[in-house]
């Protein structure tokens, strides 16, 4: 449940500063960062989804299946924020 949050964190702050680097170079340095940070959310989400166990206690189940859905959500919420990187210009940002 680390993995998630913690891409979102480093898209959150890089949102913050490559818009400037993306408008002067005309790269999508941010788009990439957004799309990849969604490989590393749903990797969180894989790795919740490995470790769930109908054997396992229900704490343990709970757990696992919190980390799905949390690995879910925000990759879906960066998924959105990657896409909205892609519909404007790099200079309007």
């Amino acid at each position: 449940m680390i993995l998630p949050p913690g891409a979102w964190l480093m898209t959150t702050q890089l949102g913050q500063m490559l818009p400037y680097v993306d408008c002067l170079e005309k790269t999508h340095w941010t788009a990439f960062t957004a799309f990849a940070a969604v490989f590393l959310a749903a990797a969180g989400g894989l790795l919740g989804w490995k470790s769930y166990s109908a054997a396992a206690s229900r704490t343990a189940r709970f757990v696992s299946g919190f980390g799905i859905f949390f690995g879910c959500a925000i990759g879906f919420a960066l998924l959105l924020q990657g896409a909205a990187s892609l519909l404007l210009n790099e200079c309007e940002r």
